[in-house]
């Protein structure tokens, strides 16, 4: 017998696992992924890292027939003493990878005799005959996941046993597996018998597994084995009453027979009959077919008087069954045939049955991919994603024209037409060099990885493949995208759909002009007017930046002046063409301008002080940032009068993250007719921050002096380093004035530069770690997630925190169900900002009750409510430090 505690585990398995157990090996991976808006009010997304648990292997296997103990055989062979008796018996791997069983008998105690010489073997074909070719004794049998084979353990029988009689032997299992498996009730009894007796054993062709709409061919045999005759038994047929010994086969259900039996015997006369319920018939083709429902029998009557059936005399009945086209994967056909007749004549019977074929219906595995809402092909119309109308036709999806730096996206459907639950690969290739493609799932977010599913038969699983198309990729021809989805069961088995981008235009134009000129198409009014200046003065150029493209994009501001000279651009933010009061901080690029609109800048164009009179040229340029390629280039000219003066320019603004570093650079011009020697010191600000002075940029102190500037326009650049402290908020301003105090032979001269200093920031972190624990009970299987079997809980925590400076809009974390678990609850808390904790399935519809049923693949949408509207939109602010955590528990199937 079993131990109590493998049985009930083995009933469990059996019962909430059977053949949906995860195979041993599959690794089960999940990644989260948040989208959200920053402090710029810029969209972003993140992803977590990558988790990953290997599913371990769990042992489970049964030998059938089961005989409990020698009271209760589960089989019962007769033999002459002396004589041979054949067991035979099904063992079957339950678990969810391969398995060794080692094989082993045990003789009864409680019985008459010992069998002498019990050997085991592998019956190959599953007839309950040892057969020429199997007769190798073996001592364990190895099997993958759900396979399955026939065993037979011959003994004789012992020959000074007498009539009646009796001998019980025991076939014993153990798994090699750790923890070990054991399977002990099965006990057999032989009897020793004088009188006639007969064997019956049952082939099926083929054995094991049988395709869709295949045919099964069984034939029952046997011999009388025994030290007489046989005689026949009562039987009723077309109301009339014979006698003979009867064969009888109770079809298993949904299996068809259409064709006549055969049969044959080595005495007697046979005929075919069957039982539809009203008793024994004569079978003729005209009863054809008969379909199984757990009561048809077929059989076979073997007629005769008297003791007719000698010794030594045989019989076999064959017939066709067929297997039901649809029948789906893994449907069993258990089929046992049961003998009659009377070993001593009257009203002496015995029933003898056959060993039990068992044939299961093959996976075939198949799939279908397509565009979306038609994974099999025939697709029409159109909708759309990622900003682009798809066209379907056929099994082609086609987007006429695309536009560099865009995303391309494309959805899918894909059915399992097979007939077994199955996962499924996903890939895809065509992709030009430089297209960063993802498949991601139908939430066009959440990126897959590893196979998805399992798909019920029948089923479909919707996906999509997005494409992000390089800035400077341009093309005319058509590029051809090949999505294939393979079967996991099968990976022979495959399907693809194609995804066509017609052509790739450019997705980048800039139109820079003087202000009120720029988009207008009129390249001709586009440079701005000249302007005048005394050397060490400031001129400024109103500009306008207008994006002609298809993409927002962010130009780099630049411009060409005269060696010595600085151009500095700033933001206009009213567009009137003149400098804000205070003045803002200096810019390097536009920063994101959408498609189709302007933004406005003040070009300051520094004079160095000694700059000799005349027309000086300028150009300013706006570069993509995206594609360099493209840009646009304005002309102008400064006309310079020469005026003696030392100058510290220009004033400066930047930007900086709490904590940070950011240098700045002044020019000190001395414009006097001879050499002067300064000392620069700043005012150092009203915040407390640190500022420190260089004339290289390498080597820094407090202040400088005995700073030499040659006369004529002689020049020295003062760099000034601001070192913002930690814990300083997003908005803080600070001025530092720079002051320079120089000695010009016998006078002197100064000024001052300022620097003003803004702190930025904003930024999401998202963390994810897992622990597994033995089934639903709190017991750690894995401290980090690595490891779980079938059946455990595998609970991940997310952590999404500000870790800038900045608030944070639009928070929304999100975490799929991974393939092969089965989601059980969701639970998440905010900790750092007051608010309500939302929960979604699709990331638009909101509840504060966690949702208690998102199927594998799905997604699990959390964000917290700061404004009390009980939905989730820009109004809804994360500060810095604010942290939301999320537990997401799934167990594996």
């Amino acid at each position: 017998m079993r131990t109590k505690a493998v049985w009930l585990f083995l009933w469990a398995l059996l019962l909430g696992l059977a053949y949906a157990m995860t195979p041993a090996g599959t690794a089960i991976q999940n990644q989260a992924s948040a989208s959200y808006i920053d402090s710029a009010g810029q969209p972003r997304t993140t992803t977590s890292n990558l988790v990953t648990t290997l599913v371990q292997q769990v042992y489970a296997f049964s030998i059938t027939p089961n005989g409990p103990d020698e009271a209760n055989p589960g089989q019962t062979k007769n033999a002459l003493p002396g004589g041979q008796v054949v067991f035979a018996y099904l063992v079957q791997n339950n678990g969810n990878g391969t398995d060794t069983i080692n094989l082993s008998t045990v003789q009864g105690a409680d019985d008459d005799f010992d069998l002498s010489s019990p050997t085991i073997y592998r019956d190959a074909n599953c007839n309950g005959v040892l057969d020429a070719g199997e007769a190798t004794p073996i001592r364990s049998v190895t099997l993958g996941m759900g396979q399955q084979a026939c065993l037979l353990v011959v003994a004789t029988v012992d020959p000074n046993a007498t009539n009646g009689q009796y001998g019980n032997l025991n076939l014993r299992g153990t798994s090699q597996g750790a923890p070990s498996v054991t399977d002990t009730d099965n006990w057999a009894r032989a009897v020793a018998t004088t009188a006639g007796a007969l064997t019956a054993s049952k082939a099926a062709s083929p054995s094991g597994a049988v395709a869709p709409g295949g045919t099964i061919t069984y034939t029952i045999s046997g011999q009388n084995v025994g030290g007489s005759a046989v005689y026949g038994i009562p039987v009723t047929v077309d109301g009339t009453s014979k006698t003979g010994i009867l064969i009888a086969d109770v079809l298993p259900t949904g299996l068809t027979v259409s064709a006549m039996p055969t049969g044959t015997a080595g005495a007697g006369t046979v005929s075919i009959i069957y039982d539809t319920g009203s008793g024994w018939q004569t079978l003729t083709s005209s009863a054809l077919p008969l379909t199984g429902d757990g009561t048809v029998k077929i059989g076979m009557l073997v007629e005769g008087t008297g003791a007719f059936f000698p010794v030594g005399a045989q019989y076999t009945f064959s017939f066709q069954a067929q297997v039901p086209a649809g029948a789906s994967a893994g449907t069993t056909y258990s089929n046992q045939a049961a003998v009659q007749y009377s070993p001593y004549g009257g009203a002496s019977v015995d029933t003898i049955y056959t060993n039990s074929t068992i044939n299961t219906v093959a996976a075939s595995y198949s799939v279908a991919v397509g565009p979306y809402g038609y994974p099999e092909a025939g697709a029409t119309g159109s909708y759309s994603a990622g900003g682009y109308t798809v066209n379907r036709s056929g099994d082609t999806q086609t987007i006429a024209t695309a536009y560099s730096g865009t995303t391309v996206v494309f959805r899918h459907t894909l059915k399992n037409t097979g007939n077994a639950s199955d996962s499924f690969t996903l890939s895809y290739t065509g992709a030009p060099s430089g297209w960063a493609c993802q498949l991601v799932a139908d939430d066009l977010t959440t990126p897959i990885s590893g196979p998805v599913g399992p798909v019920a038969v029948g089923g479909t699983y919707n996906f999509a493949l997005k494409c992000a198309i390089p800035s400077t990729y341009t093309s005319s021809t058509a590029v051809s995208l090949t999505v294939t989805a393979t079967s996991v069961g099968d990976t022979s088995k495959s399907d693809t759909t194609t995804d066509t981008v017609g052509q790739v235009l450019s997705g980048y134009a800039v139109d820079l002009a003087q202000h009120g000129s720029a988009g207008d198409g009129d390249a001709a009014n586009d440079n701005p007017p000249a302007q005048s200046a005394n050397p060490g003065q400031t001129v400024y150029f109103p500009l306008d930046v207008y994006n002609a493209g298809h993409n927002a994009d962010n130009y780099t501001l630049s411009a060409s002046v005269p060696t010595g000279w600085t151009a500095v651009f700033y933001p206009d933010a009213n567009c009137d063409g003149l400098m804000d009061t205070p003045t803002p901080a200096p810019v390097a690029n536009t920063g994101i301008v959408n498609a189709g609109a302007t933004k406005c800048f003040i070009a300051a164009v520094s004079v160095p002080a000694g700059t000799a009179p005349g027309s000086n040229p300028v150009t300013f340029t706006a570069t993509s940032t995206a594609n360099t390629a493209i840009s646009d280039t304005v002309t102008t000219a400064v006309n310079v009068n020469t005026v003696a003066q030392v100058l510290l320019d220009p004033d400066r603004s930047g930007t900086t993250t709490s904590p940070g570093t950011l240098t700045y650079t002044h020019t000190l011009i001395n414009n006097s007719n001879t050499s002067a020697t300064c000392n620069v010191s700043g005012s150092g600000g009203t915040h407390g921050w640190t500022y420190q002075y260089s004339t290289d940029g390498t080597s820094w102190s407090n202040n400088l002096s005995g700073v030499n500037v040659p006369a004529n326009g002689g020049t020295q650049t003062i760099y000034v380093r601001v070192l913002v402290p930690a814990g300083q908020a997003v908005g803080v301003v600070d001025v530092n004035t720079v002051t320079a105090s120089c000695t010009v032979g016998s006078g002197r001269a100064s000024d001052t530069a300022t620097e003003t200093t803004t702190v930025v920031g904003g930024e999401l972190s998202l963390q994810k770690s897992a622990v597994s624990y033995v089934g639903t009970s709190t017991t750690v299987r894995s401290s980090d997630g690595s490891q779980a079997y079938p059946g455990d809980v595998i609970e991940y925590t997310i952590v999404a925190e500000n870790i800038g400076t900045g608030n944070l809009k639009r928070v929304v974390v999100a975490d799929p169900v991974p393939a092969y678990t089965t989601f059980l609850n969701v639970s998440a808390t905010a900790s750092g900002f007051t608010g309500t904790v939302l929960y979604s399935t699709d990331g638009t519809s909101w509840s504060s009750t966690p949702p208690t049923s998102v199927p594998t693949g799905g997604t699990v949408y959390v964000a917290v409510d700061t404004n009390g509207d009980s939905t989730i939109t820009d109004a809804d602010l994360m500060p810095p430090a604010a942290k939301i955590t999320i537990t997401l528990r799934v167990q594996v199937q």
